[in-house]
């Protein structure tokens, strides 16, 4: 679904469409004039939904936004300070879910899982960043020594040699961590398991 400030941006240009058709004609509206300003407002608002969804992805239309492409699900290492792992390189997957509009991220582990609140792709002093913030959860039958808890994450879009993310997390009970991805592959994974068996493009 688009987000707020995108439906907004449908609803306005549906209605200046519609606004422009009526001014075009002297302001008389008939049954003609009715069906042409719906057929318009449903053209804008397919077009919009389009775009949103898939059209922004074409390569062509990419270079007149720039907005790197990260839909997909990320091989991940992650180092944490969390006193019960911090002497392992843990195995994890960063699954994103991406429109022109909205970013969702989330992170897949053996013993948890994390999803984004809120997020975006901001640009700044010449690279673009992932900025988001998130709610952990343990799975059922872990221990209770890793209680929910919220987070925020701020990760670099690199492209060269490849594609690749890296960053650093906070948590609000203090610990934090470094993340790096090696692999890459378009589908959506939903668990650590389905995730385990994807097959990805390693980094270089």
């Amino acid at each position: 679904m688009p987000s707020p400030n995108w439906t907004r941006i449908i609803i306005a240009l549906a209605a200046l469409v519609s606004g422009a058709i009526v001014l075009a004609t002297g302001g008389t509206i008939d049954i003609n004039l009715a069906k042409a300003v719906a057929s318009a407002s449903t053209v804008v608002i397919l077009f919009l939904l389009a775009f949103d969804k898939w059209l922004w992805r074409w390569p062509g239309i990419r270079r007149l936004h720039g907005r790197p492409i990260i839909h997909g699900t990320w091989k991940t290492e992650l180092r944490t300070s969390y006193p019960d792992r911090q002497d392992e390189l843990i195995e994890c997957y960063l699954v994103i879910d991406q429109t022109y509009s909205r970013i969702c991220a989330r992170m897949l582990f053996d013993r948890s899982r994390s999803t984004s609140m809120s997020g975006d792709l901001i640009r700044e002093n010449g690279r673009c960043v992932l900025y988001y913030v998130f709610r952990s959860d343990k799975h059922a039958l872990e221990p209770d020594t890793n209680p929910p808890s919220r987070g925020a994450a701020d990760l670099t879009v690199g492209t060269k040699p490849s594609p690749h993310l890296e960053g650093d997390y906070w948590m609000e009970r203090g610990t934090k961590g470094r993340v790096r991805t090696t692999g890459y592959t378009r589908m959506i994974y939903d668990t650590f398991p389905g995730a385990q068996q994807g097959e990805y493009r390693e980094a270089t």
